[in-house]
C-alpha cells in the first residue's frame, strides 16, 4: 500500500491574521515585453486582461521596454494620471531592474503616500524556462503576476533611506609598523587620528622584520611625534564602544583614567604574537627557546657588536610540539633572516634549519635572494617528513633522513623553535566591542566584499596585518596604505546614507525577552530602558546597522518585530496567492502540483534565474517567493502554506559559510529540521519539506533539484 504523502498536518490554531488590501489601494501592473523575449512565449495581451481583473488593480499596461526612457517616462506619468498608490513591473529579474524602476517611483511620489513598487520575473521563471509547456507558462506567468500584486496589497512599506552623520576623527589600535603607517598617511589627509598602543612604548618588532623595516619604525615614530593631528596614548585599551558607522563613542583606560572620544571610523592594526612554548614538552629553557626570545638576545648583543657565543644553533620551522601545524606565513622568513643574522654575529656558528616546506611569501619569488644570502653564509637546510619530526634529545637535535632511511643527529648549543602567530592579546575583547567576526584561530575577520549585501552601510571598522592575519612587512605596508585609502573615502562622505529595509519595533508588542539580540548579525539590536517604566526593557535597532535579513522577526516570539518589504502579511498573502485554485484545467493538461519555493534572494533565487538564462526547464508546479535571506524563513510561514494545500515547500539558501549574512543559513537549518521532525512525529511525511543548499551561479543545480523534488511530491 502506497504511503499518502499528501496527507495534512493536524494543527491547531496555526492561521496567522492577513491584512486585507484596502479598497482604497489604487494597484498598477505595467507587463514587460522584451522585444519578442517574454511576448514571443507568452501572450501578453491575454495575460494584461487576466492582471486587468484582479481585485485592486486600475491601470494594466503592456510595455515593449519599460525599462527604456521613454518607458520609464510613461511609466511616471501613469503614476502620476492614475493617482497610483503601488506599482507592479512583470519582467526580467529584479537584480537587473528592480534598483532602476524604485528610482522612477521615487521620482514619481509613491514613497510620499506609503507606496511602493516591486518586480516580479516573468522571463527568467516563465517564458525561458518553460517555452515547450505554453499554457503552463501563461498560468505561471498570471500566479507570480497575482502573487506580486497580493504582496503589494499586504506590504506595509516604510521609509527605506537611513541617514547619519560621520564624525571626521579615526582611532588606530596599534603602534607598530602598519599602525604607524596608516595613522601618518591619516594625519597627512587632514584627518584627526588618536593612535593607542596597549605596551609603554610604540614600534614594538615582530621576530624576522627585515633591516630596511627595522630602520623604518624609529623614523616613523619620530614622524607621529611631530604630528599635530595624531594624539597617542600609551598603556592604553579601548573599554567601551558604543554608537553606529561613522559616529562612535569610545572610550579609552589609559593613565588610571577613562576618557571619551568621538570616532569615524577605526583601524585594527597590532601585531601578531609568538605562541609561547606553555610547557607541553620538556625543555632544558636556557637552551631551547622560541624565535622571539632568540630576537631578543639578537638586540641584546646587537648595539655592543659583540660576537655571538653561540656555535651550534638548530632552528626547527613548523614546531609541531608547539602549533599544531598552522602556518602564520612569515615564520620561514623570520627563521633565515636569524640565520643570517647569526652568522653575522658569529661567522664560525654552524647554523642548521630543519623546514618541512619554506613559505617565503610573493609567490616564492619575493624573498629568493634571502634564501640565497643565507646559503653563501653557510646555513645548512634539511628537510624533514612530517610523519618524522625532528626530537631534541640533552645534547642533539635528532632527525630522521628519508633518503638513507637513518637517523641524524646534530649538536646544539641553542635550538630556536618557530611558533606559529597568535592574534593580539585582546582580539577577542576587540572583536566583542566592535562585533568584528573572527576565524577559527581568533584573527579578525573581514567578510569578503563579494559576500556582502549591497544594502548595507560600512560601518567603518577595518582590521589589518597581525589582528587580520600574520603578514611580511611588504604586505602589512601594502595593507596599511590600502587601509588608509578606504578609511579617506568612509571620512569623506557628507553622511551615511543607506537605502534599504531596516527591522521595526512595534513598541506596544516587545517584552524585552532579548531573543533578538543574540541572533543578529550585525549586533544593530540592543535592549533600553523604556522612558516610561523601568519593568520592561525595549528591543531597538540602529537601522544602519541593520542589513535586513529577518532573523530578528524569526526569533521574536510576540512578533513585535517586522521588516517592511518581508512582513508577515506581504509573505503569507503570497503564498495564499501561489496556492489559489482557479477554474478548471483543459482536458489534456495534466494534473499540478502546487509547490512553493522560498528562495534566498543571493542563493536559490539567481540560481532559478542562471535557469532561466540558460534556458533549462524544470517542473512548471513551483511558485518562487524572493526573500532577503534564508534566516527569513519561518516555521509559520511553511505551515501555512502546507494548511492551504501545498503539495510540498522547498526551501533554497546559501552554501554553508557563504551566508550574506553570517549565519542566516544555519539558523535555517536548524529551524527546519526542528519543523520536520514536529511534522513526522504528527504522521506527516517529512519529505514533503526540503531544505537545500544553493550556490548562486549554478542553474542546472537548481532546475535539477527541482526536477528530483517534484518527482519525489509525485510518487517517482
Amino acid at each position: 500500500m502506497r504511503e499518502n504523502i499528501h496527507a495534512q498536518p493536524e494543527i491547531q490554531d496555526a492561521e496567522p491574521v492577513i491584512q486585507d488590501p484596502t479598497s482604497e489601494l489604487r494597484l498598477g501592473v505595467v507587463i514587460c515585453e522584451c522585444g519578442d523575449k517574454i511576448a514571443g512565449q507568452l501572450d501578453t495581451e491575454s495575460l494584461r486582461r487576466q492582471v486587468a481583473a484582479l481585485p485592486g488593480v486600475v491601470y494594466a499596461v503592456r510595455e515593449v521596454y519599460p525599462c527604456s526612457k521613454d518607458g520609464r517616462a510613461r511609466l511616471r506619468q501613469a503614476i502620476a494620471d492614475q493617482k497610483l498608490d503601488r506599482v507592479l513591473i512583470a519582467g526580467c529579474t529584479p537584480r537587473l531592474i528592480e534598483r532602476l524602476f524604485r528610482q522612477v517611483g521615487q521620482e514619481a511620489g509613491l514613497a510620499s503616500r506609503g507606496g511602493g513598487l516591486e518586480v516580479t520575473d516573468i522571463r527568467e521563471h516563465c517564458a525561458y524556462v518553460h517555452a515547450n509547456d505554453r499554457e503552463a507558462a501563461a498560468q505561471k506567468a498570471v500566479d507570480l503576476i497575482e502573487m506580486g500584486v497580493a504582496r503589494l496589497a499586504a506590504t506595509r512599506f516604510a521609509p527605506n533611506v537611513h541617514t547619519g552623520r560621520v564624525v571626521k576623527s579615526a582611532m588606530v589600535i596599534g603602534g607598530g609598523l602598519s599602525g604607524l603607517t596608516v595613522a601618518l598617511a591619516l594625519a597627512e589627509e587632514g584627518i584627526s587620528v588618536t593612535l593607542i598602543e596597549e605596551a609603554s612604548a610604540l614600534g614594538n618588532a615582530r621576530p624576522g622584520l627585515a633591516h630596511e623595516a627595522r630602520e623604518t619604525i624609529p623614523e616613523r615614530i619620530e614622524a607621529v611625534s611631530r604630528q599635530p593631528r595624531i594624539l597617542t596614548l600609551l598603556s592604553a585599551r579601548v573599554t567601551e564602544v558604543k554608537g553606529r558607522p561613522g559616529d562612535y563613542e569610545v572610550r579609552i583606560a589609559h593613565d588610571g583614567q577613562i576618557t571619551t572620544f568621538a570616532i569615524g571610523a577605526i583601524v585594527i592594526a597590532e601585531d601578531a604574537r609568538p605562541k609561547g612554548l606553555n610547557g607541553r614538552r620538556w625543555y632544558d629553557r636556557s637552551r631551547v627557546v622560541t624565535q622571539a626570545e632568540f630576537e631578543s638576545e639578537h638586540a641584546a648583543i646587537a648595539p655592543s657588536r659583540n660576537n655571538l657565543v653561540l656555535h651550534d644553533i638548530v632552528m626547527i620551522l613548523c614546531a609541531e610540539e608547539a602549533g599544531g601545524g598552522r602556518c602564520s606565513r612569515v615564520c620561514c622568513l623570520a627563521g633565515i633572516r636569524q640565520a643570517v643574522r647569526a652568522k653575522q654575529l658569529n661567522p664560525n656558528a654552524n647554523v642548521t634549519i630543519l623546514f618541512r616546506d619554506l613559505y617565503l611569501g610573493g609567490g616564492g619569488d619575493l624573498h629568493a635572494d634571502e634564501l640565497q644570502r643565507a646559503r653563501e653564509l653557510g646555513v645548512t637546510f634539511f628537510r624533514y617528513q612530517k610523519d618524522h619530526p625532528p626530537t631534541i634529545g640533552d645534547k642533539t637535535v635528532n632527525i630522521h633522513d628519508s633518503l638513507t632511511g637513518e637517523s641524524v643527529r646534530v649538536p646544539f648549543d641553542r635550538v630556536v623553535l618557530s611558533t606559529p602567530l597568535e592574534p593580539p592579546a585582546y582580539s577577542d575583547a576587540l572583536a566583542a566591542l566592535l562585533h568584528v567576526p573572527q576565524d577559527d584561530n581568533g584573527f579578525l575577520v573581514e567578510p569578503p566584499a563579494r559576500l556582502r549585501p549591497g544594502r548595507y552601510a560600512d560601518d567603518g571598522v577595518y582590521a589589518l596585518d597581525g589582528a587580520h592575519q600574520p603578514v611580511d612587512e611588504a604586505e602589512a605596508l601594502f595593507q596599511a596604505y590600502v587601509t588608509s585609502a578606504r578609511v579617506i573615502r568612509f571620512l569623506s562622505q557628507k553622511e551615511i546614507r543607506v537605502e534599504a529595509s531596516a527591522a521595526v519595533t512595534d513598541a506596544a508588542l516587545c517584552t524585552g525577552c532579548g531573543n533578538c539580540v543574540p541572533v543578529c548579525p550585525t549586533a544593530a539590536i540592543a535592549l533600553v530602558p523604556r522612558q516610561h517604566d523601568g519593568v520592561l526593557s525595549l528591543a531597538e535597532v540602529e537601522a544602519l546597522r541593520c542589513t535586513g535579513c529577518g532573523n530578528c522577526v524569526v526569533a521574536c516570539p510576540a512578533r513585535a518585530l517586522t521588516l517592511p518589504g518581508w512582513d508577515d502579511a506581504a509573505i503569507l498573502a503570497q503564498i495564499s496567492a501561489a496556492l489559489r485554485v482557479r477554474g478548471e484545467l483543459s482536458s489534456t493538461a495534466r494534473v499540478a502540483r502546487r509547490v512553493v519555493v522560498l528562495a534566498c534572494e543571493w542563493s536559490a533565487y539567481a540560481a532559478a534565474d542562471m535557469a532561466g538564462v540558460r534556458r533549462l526547464s524544470y517542473p512548471t508546479d513551483v511558485r518562487i517567493i524572493r526573500m532577503p535571506c534564508s534566516a527569513r524563513f519561518d516555521p509559520n510561514h511553511i505551515l501555512w502554506a502546507f494548511i492551504n494545500g501545498a503539495d510540498g515547500v522547498f526551501l533554497g539558501a546559501c552554501l554553508p559559510g557563504e551566508c550574506h549574512y553570517g549565519a542566516g543559513n544555519l539558523y535555517a537549518k536548524e529551524r527546519v529540521e526542528a519543523l520536520k521532525k514536529q511534522l513526522a512525529e504528527r504522521g506527516f511525511d517529512p519529505r514533503r519539506l526540503r531544505l537545500e543548499f544553493l550556490p548562486g551561479d549554478d542553474g542546472k543545480k537548481f532546475a535539477q533539484v527541482m526536477t528530483d523534488f517534484v518527482e519525489v511530491l509525485t510518487g517517482g
